[in-house]
């Protein structure tokens, strides 16, 4: 949709640097990350950002995983000045779960911890230096409220609608980036980026995002997920949805909202149109 061209899962980072990225930061600053304190590198995030957006052309995608949280110094890790607003996608936390178990190699009871502890990190190793700079998490419904709280224009996508009717999310996104938005772009869209295609790529050619431990990035997953009662349960607890009954049936259907507390966030969240050019962040949790 942006370039016109078949989409390429290996080319993702000409759209624009991930926001974890350790070698734009570093280029963009010119200095060495690794010479820094970790309250130097947080602090010196949102300069980062400011030199990409000023020095872009057009506006630039960056995929973020961080929850939108200040820095040490007080200011915003996102600054408002660099950025055009946010596409923040969300999945059933139940889902979560079980797809960053087979991601991260864990078991489901591990998975579930991490998303229930509010100091949740990535890229903390202190044994090696990372390709990515530290992302703080917090809690999955911590993050979440988090974004849905941003002070620029964020659009929700939930990963659910985004499989029930691929067509109608995408044309809501595009308009949102003030992309082109017509039935044939959509379609195209639709079509390059469906898992069948996208596991035919990494089958291929590989795909340098999959972690060592996984057997695969791209994996075709059900939309349910049928999980035992107290797995179900300790889910519900780390996402902050354990104070709020689950409905029966159908809380994954399209056009359904979440339960508890996200739920309520969802029906008063209303996408914003961009009103500024610079950058693009786009989340995923």
């Amino acid at each position: 949709m942006i370039s016109g061209q078949p989409a390429d899962i290996n080319a993702m980072h000409l759209l624009g640097p991930s926001a974890d990225g350790r070698p734009p930061f570093d280029e963009a600053l010119g200095i060495s990350s690794a010479d820094l304190s970790l309250e130097q590198e947080v602090n010196l995030r949102p300069r980062a950002y400011e030199i990409w957006a000023g020095e872009a052309r057009w506006p630039l995608y960056c995929k973020a995983h961080d929850a939108y949280h200040f820095t040490p110094a007080g200011e915003p890790l996102f600054s408002t000045a660099a950025t055009r607003g946010a596409v923040y996608v969300v999945r059933d936390p139940r889902a979560v779960a079980v797809s960053l178990a087979a991601y991260m190699a864990w078991t489901s009871d591990e998975a579930i911890v991490w998303m229930n502890d509010p100091a949740a990190v990535s890229a903390s190793s202190i044994k090696r230096l990372s390709h990515h700079l530290r992302i703080l998490l917090l809690r999955w419904h911590d993050h979440v409220e988090s974004w849905l709280a941003a002070p620029f224009p964020v659009h929700l996508m939930r990963y659910e609608d985004m499989l029930a009717d691929p067509g109608a999310a995408f044309a809501a996104a595009a308009a949102f980036l003030g992309l082109p938005c017509d039935s044939n772009a959509i379609e195209v869209a639709v079509a390059a980026t469906r898992f069948s295609r996208l596991r035919e790529q990494e089958e291929r050619a590989g795909f340098t995002e999959k972690p060592r431990s996984a057997r695969a990035f791209f994996q075709a997953e059900p939309v349910l997920v049928c999980l035992d009662p107290s797995l179900r349960r300790a889910v519900q607890r780390a996402a902050g949805l354990e104070r709020h009954p689950q409905p029966r049936r159908g809380d994954l259907e399209p056009g359904q909202r979440q339960a508890g507390r996200f739920r309520s966030h969802l029906r008063h969240c209303r996408p914003r149109q961009l009103t500024r050019p610079k950058r693009v962040v786009l989340v995923a949790r």
